[in-house]
């Protein structure tokens, strides 16, 4: 009797435990197809009953929270989503495609330790991956890093060279104050691409904190032949002319950028534009 009892109890636990397995992964399978139709405030619903079931102590199970991070991800939910990612990276460090997402939550979150931290983690599975070095580079530049973005940037160009590198050379002497070096790089970026308009939008830009009017108007004349449309270009230019006192062509590039949605452009047209008649 005593013998039967046991055994009795034995299999009503096996099944407690097998029919809260099928619970777990029923609930995710759900998940999945909600979170695949981009349907991801449902999708979580059923993450979470997922988690809770599992209580995460299936090694298999650890995967709800890296998907439901991708849930809190996609519905900019950041916070909750980094929260999930570095629980999950410690149930899983080897996956790379966790730090990757780490990454971009932490990009979107502005927060560059955490960017910046998975990016470092990233290129040492891969250090020669110049888009994880280009990305970081950018990420070290935000966080006023220079001298570390410069580092980035040299390791990428001797892998493959390109102008939006040397446009990024650039811009980490720009924001160090070093118009010189950084003049310098925009221009072997137009060397290498004269079609490439970021380096046109900073050495433009470099040359209106310069004072050097006529050479700004000369780099963004250039980038206003390849995108006439462009309100940066056309706002920096109006800056330059109306600064040489060309203020009937200045204040025609102000309107226009203010008109599109430069605010900036508001105040130069209030001191030039308005006081002169325009």
């Amino acid at each position: 009797m005593k013998f039967g009892l046991i055994f009795t109890a034995l299999v009503f636990c096996c099944s407690a435990v097998f029919s809260q397995h099928a619970k777990w992964k029923t609930l995710e399978i759900e998940a999945d197809t909600l979170m695949a139709h981009e349907d991801y405030e449902a999708a979580l619903v059923h993450y979470n009953q997922s988690i809770e079931a599992s209580g995460l102590k299936d090694e298999k199970s650890y995967f709800s929270l890296y998907k439901r991070s991708i849930c809190f991800y996609s519905l900019s939910q950041f916070e909750n989503a980094l929260q999930d990612i570095d629980r999950f990276i410690k149930l899983q460090p080897d996956m790379a495609q966790a730090k990757l997402l780490r990454a971009y939550i932490g990009r979107d979150l502005q927060n560059n330790e955490v960017q910046l931290s998975a990016l470092g983690e990233l290129l040492i599975l891969d250090p020669k991956n110049i888009d994880l070095l280009k990305w970081r580079a950018t990420a070290f530049v935000e966080s006023g890093q220079y001298a570390e973005a410069r580092r980035d940037i040299v390791v990428a160009k001797r892998i493959h060279n390109d102008p939006e590198l040397e446009t990024y050379h650039g811009m980490s002497f720009y924001y160090q104050e070093q118009p010189d070096s950084a003049i310098l790089y925009f221009d072997k970026a137009i060397a290498l691409d004269n079609t490439y308009i970021t380096s046109y939008l900073y050495a433009g830009s470099l040359s209106l904190d310069q004072e050097a009017y006529d050479l700004a108007l000369s780099y963004l004349n250039k980038g206003l032949q390849l995108d006439q449309h462009n309100l940066t270009l056309q706002f920096y230019k109006g800056i330059a002319l109306v600064e040489k006192t060309n203020t009937i062509e200045g204040c025609r590039c102000l309107r226009k950028a203010f008109a599109g949605g430069v605010d900036d452009a508001g105040g130069y047209l209030k001191e030039f534009c308005y006081s002169a008649g325009e």
